[in-house]
């Protein structure tokens, strides 16, 4: 931004630490530190930095009485004497903005006690409003003219002389600094228009487009250079690395005649590449019992440089003998504003019985052979202030399935022939989080997530072929339910509060302290009754930066566990 304001009015140099000097006005002490040491047997340095403090304020008539300068630390006494009012207040050369509205807001008003530094304030607000509007180049000059009121009190009348420059046609967005990303891509992650004027240029909101995209490790201020066929905005930035590999590792402890076991999965995800934000995501987990699954992932965040973003994924669950399941997944988001997406979502998923899940219990199997189809709509919104330890901002994400799915069922007589069970299904997946500043260094984060699966029935089917295994999710663990073993609880309806509250280390780091309130509705099954419960959970944990990486240590508990019995947690996130 480009400020020009007249030079006397100066710019006040920031105060050291001074307690050498003692200033009293009209018999009451004022908050005084003069911009500048001062020794002790200086009176009129003193007296003159005092008398500066009262004419900033508007105190034109302001003296020095007297001074004590044997106390300790020396005083200062004097009198203030009346305000300077301000009688008016014009501006000249104001046309692309709307000079009435803008005044209201001002602090600088006719009636008022003159205020150097507010009226500093008041034009540099002026400015600010130009720069966003396209004026980058607009300056300012304030002429003051004194005088007296007919009580004999000082008056001032303000006219300040705006220039508001030409507008600039913005011909670049460069990255300042070692990186892959391309100027390209920074252009279309901040919404900014190339070979147009620079309206409506927000710094605070371009940084924020960029910390939403969770490329970069350390985001500047954007500037504006000028060149000769017009202006580039240039932002500094340091680049996080191009991928990464998390690790997380569980030690669940024995109870119950079981022995203590591990849990644990592994993500790789490769960021940005050939710098136009593009992702590839692996994930693989391995949990007790034979229990493991694997997803992968690739986006890409501008298909044909359009602002949409397009991803296709594969998830494949195998549930020891009791069934397998795989999803093929496409998901399109169209960005409509800054961290604001809407979905759209279609999925094919297949579900094949073990030898265990295809037993028969009350006269059907445990898992039934299905193949269905989604397809969803729904709503994405990001917008947080720090990637990987947010101080404020929210988050919320929900999608909306609607579902074909075609069972096939074992005959209901030996020799009969399987005929098949058609289902339409509904499915709901959100989740959100906000974060809200409290004190120094402390946020509080509250939020919740759920997960719920409706299905009907045609006339005549079975009340049990609605749901089984393969269709349901399951719950509990370090990522959904804390405090419990992972994917403890099967439900057709999940979901939990939680409420955490963190201390702030540093920008990476902090240690938190957590409460989950899970719910579990599950149907009726071929093996299990219906239940519904409620599943609190609670804990305390770390997440730190180490010379490896970023390391999060979390122990939870929950009401049917001694404190010796917790869930431990590790999970460390390397740089590639």
């Amino acid at each position: 931004m480009w400020l020009c304001l007249a030079a006397f009015l100066g710019s006040v140099a920031s105060a050291q630490p001074n307690d050498s000097w003692r200033l009293v006005a009209d018999g009451e002490p004022v908050d005084w530190t003069p911009s500048r040491t001062i020794p002790t047997d200086s009176l009129e340095a003193a007296a003159q930095l005092a008398l500066e403090h009262f004419q900033r304020e508007g105190y034109f008539l302001a003296r020095i009485d007297s001074a004590g300068s044997a106390s300790s630390p020396p005083t200062l006494y004097a009198t203030k004497g009346p305000a300077a009012i301000i009688t008016s207040l014009e501006f000249g050369g104001v046309r692309s903005l709307d000079s009435s509205s803008f005044r209201q807001i001002l602090g600088t008003q006719e009636g008022r006690r003159f205020d150097r530094q507010e009226l500093e304030r008041d034009l540099n607000d002026l400015l600010v409003q130009y720069e966003r509007n396209g004026f980058p180049l607009a300056h300012a000059r304030p002429y003051l003219e004194y005088g007296f009121g007919d009580d004999g009190a000082p008056t001032v009348d303000i006219s300040v002389d705006v220039i508001e420059g030409e507008t600039l046609t913005l011909v670049g967005v460069e990255l300042d600094g070692e990186t892959r990303t391309s100027d390209v891509f920074a252009t279309r992650a901040t919404g900014l228009q190339l070979g147009k004027p620079l309206a409506r240029y927000d710094p605070e909101a371009i940084r924020q487009d960029l910390e939403a995209t969770a490329l970069f490790e350390t985001i500047g201020i954007p500037t504006i250079a000028l060149v000769d066929s017009g202006a580039v905005i240039r932002i500094p930035v340091t680049e996080g690395p191009p991928g990464t590999f998390d690790l997380l590792v569980g030690y669940l402890p024995g109870g119950g005649g079981r022995d203590g076991s591990f849990v644990g999965n592994g993500l790789l995800e490769l960021h940005n590449l050939f710098g136009g934000g593009r992702q590839i995501r692996l994930r693989l987990v391995r949990n007790p019992g034979l229990v493991s699954s694997v997803e992968a992932r690739v986006s890409d965040p501008y298909l044909f440089g359009f602002p949409l973003r397009v991803s296709a994924e594969f998830a494949g669950h195998n549930q020891d003998s009791t069934y397998s399941r795989q999803r093929y997944g496409l998901e399109a988001g169209y960005r409509i504003a800054p961290g604001l997406e809407v979905i759209a979502s279609g999925a094919r998923e297949l579900v094949q019985p073990g030898i265990f899940g295809s037993r028969i219990v009350n006269g059907r199997p445990r898992v039934s052979e299905s193949n269905a189809l989604f397809a969803g709509a729904g709503v994405r919104f990001r917008r947080i202030d720090h990637a990987t330890n947010p101080r404020s901002g929210l988050l919320v994400e929900a999608l909306f399935e609607q579902g074909f799915r075609r069972r096939t069922l074992p005959p209901a007589e030996d020799g009969g022939v399987a005929e098949p069970v058609n289902l339409q299904q509904q499915r709901l997946v959100a989740s959100g989080r906000v974060f809200l500043p409290t004190f120094s260094r402390q946020v509080f984060v509250g939020g919740g997530d759920a997960r719920v699966l409706l299905g009907g029935r045609s006339a005549g089917d079975d009340q049990q072929a609605i749901y089984d295994d393969g269709d349901l999710f399951q719950f509990g663990g370090a990522t959904t339910l804390r405090g419990y073993d992972e994917n403890q609880f099967l439900g057709n309806i999940v979901g939990r509060l939680l409420a955490e509250y963190r201390y702030q280390l540093d920008r990476t780091s902090f240690a938190f302290a957590f409460l989950d309130v899970g719910y579990v509705d599950r149907p009726l099954l071929a093996d299990f009754e219906a239940e519904r419960d409620v599943k609190p959970g609670y804990g305390f944990g770390v997440q730190y930066r180490t010379p490896l990486g970023l390391v999060t240590v979390t122990y939870a508990l929950n009401p049917d566990i001694g404190i010796g019995q917790g869930k431990v947690h590790a999970g460390l996130s390397f740089g590639l």
